[in-house]
């Protein structure tokens, strides 16, 4: 008879076969037969708990989101549109609207909508550098038939800051269904009072009682933001304030009201620490022929990954180029010669030359390689008071292409004016000490008969 193996032995091989701990096998080994005749049941010990699955690996095809704080974007600020001749400063005739919208696209700067806007303050979204929004203010009917189809030409996103008491207005504001309609098409809306109160309202509210000027300061700016959201079911986060005028006691409402951002009438350029309660706008003013505040809205601003309007007018330096009309000239005629020398350029690409203008589009532009220059001679008639010149081009040895851009007017009237006789005669000056000298080294005239 073979010995029989020890204990510790038997818990050895059993354990290397099945996994179980010695001391399990003590605790479930099958008593005599003599007790019970049941075999025990080994219970498995518990499992480890299952580890959380790891994180899906990030697909290096898509870029993580990165938000450009030194961005800057212009806001541009209109009003009312007109066909003809701006009666006040916050007309602006359609035409040259459309020619400054022209401009934009031209100069290839990007515009975006007001939700873009404040995503990318908020640090949710990226935005290009530079950018523009278009903004419109009051609620003027012209917004919808005049200003609606070329931003739809366009394809612009726009927002119009509304007041109260201007909407279903009249014949001269917009309605309630026209509003949709632009917001169909990618307008937003934002607050601009209920009242469009000015400085001199409100200072005078708070003068005959600071409470009853809170309370009227608070209706403006609260009921204002809630009638519209009511009415077009939609968030309303911007205020523009009336007249751009504010202070302290309306930017603490404005918060109140929940206003996300609120904008002013001052013209600079929108940076990522510009506070929420103060956003600059650039206001196009009508009458200004120059379009100054657009101008400034899209120029340079000095850095060459930044620039929108390569500075070759000169500036304060000597200009690389010159013009015929001159940058704000006015000039008489109405079928003029537009030309650009760029004979202090080398290099230039003759393929890629192309004039634009504004309100015409493009134009067979010819170029002189002797001469160097560009040129058009107009072949109709310009009928509008102003013309606005965009001339692209790309030197071989730039990585950007440049952009010529100016402006100059034309004087109507004198397209009506009798033309200048061929020759004139030289009229003969004399000075007035020589008559005098004259008259007095002159002999007396004779008495008058019958004189005594």
């Amino acid at each position: 008879m073979s010995p029989r193996p020890s204990r510790l032995l038997l818990c050895l091989i059993l354990a290397l076969g099945s996994g179980v701990s010695c001391d399990k096998l003590k605790q479930k080994e099958a008593p005599p037969a003599a007790q019970t005749g049941a075999v025990p049941e080994i219970v498995d010990e518990p499992a480890a708990a299952t580890p959380p699955p790891s994180p899906a690996p990030l697909d290096p095809t898509v870029p993580a989101l990165t938000v450009n704080k030194s961005a800057q974007v212009s806001i541009l600020g209109y009003h009312e549109f007109v066909k003809g001749k701006a009666g006040n400063q916050m007309q602006l005739n359609i035409d040259r609207f459309r020619g400054q919208m022209q401009a934009l696209k031209d100069a290839r700067v990007p515009v975006i909508s007001m939700k873009d806007f404040l995503a990318w303050r908020r640090g949710e979204k990226d935005i290009p550098d530079p950018a523009v929004v278009i903004t419109m203010d009051d609620g003027w009917k012209s917004v919808y038939t005049l200003a609606l189809p070329v931003l739809k030409e366009f394809d612009y996103p726009f927002t119009v800051f509304l007041y109260k008491k201007f909407v279903n207005g009249g014949s001269k504001s917009m309605s309630t269904a026209e509003i949709k309609e632009l917001m169909a098409a990618g307008g937003e809306i934002g607050s601009h009072s209920v009242s469009h109160p000015y400085k001199a309202k409100i200072d005078s509210m708070y003068r005959k009682s600071p409470e009853g000027g809170e309370t009227f300061l608070r209706t403006e700016m609260k009921d204002s933001r809630q009638f519209f959201e009511d009415l077009f079911a939609v968030k309303v986060p911007t205020y523009a304030y009336p007249g751009g005028y504010h202070s302290e006691r309306e930017q603490e409402i404005g918060k109140e009201a929940g206003y996300e951002a609120m904008f002013t009438v001052n013209p600079a350029k929108v940076t990522w620490d510009t506070p929420f309660a103060a956003i600059p706008r650039y206001i196009v003013i009508g009458t200004d022929l120059r379009d100054a505040n657009f101008k400034r809205a899209i120029s340079s601003r000095g850095t060459a990954e930044g620039d929108l309007v390569k500075q070759l007018l000169g500036g304060d330096g000597e200009p690389l180029v010159t013009t015929s009309p001159l940058p704000d000239a006015q000039i008489a005629t109405r079928r003029p010669r537009i030309e650009v020398d760029v004979s202090k350029l080398e290099g230039i690409d003759p393929a890629t030359i192309e004039m634009k203008i504004a309100g015409i589009g493009k134009v067979p532009a010819q170029y002189d390689p002797v001469a160097k220059k560009i040129s058009w001679l107009v072949n109709e008639t310009l009928r509008a008071g102003e013309c606005q010149v965009f001339v692209n081009f790309k030197r071989k040895a730039e990585t950007k292409p440049d952009l010529v851009s100016w402006h100059f007017s034309i004087d109507l009237l004198a397209h009506y004016l009798p033309d200048e006789p061929e020759k004139l005669e030289k009229a003969t000056v004399v000075e007035e000490d020589v008559l005098n000298q004259a008259d007095e080294s002159a002999p007396a005239p004779p008495p008058a008969p019958g004189a005594q």
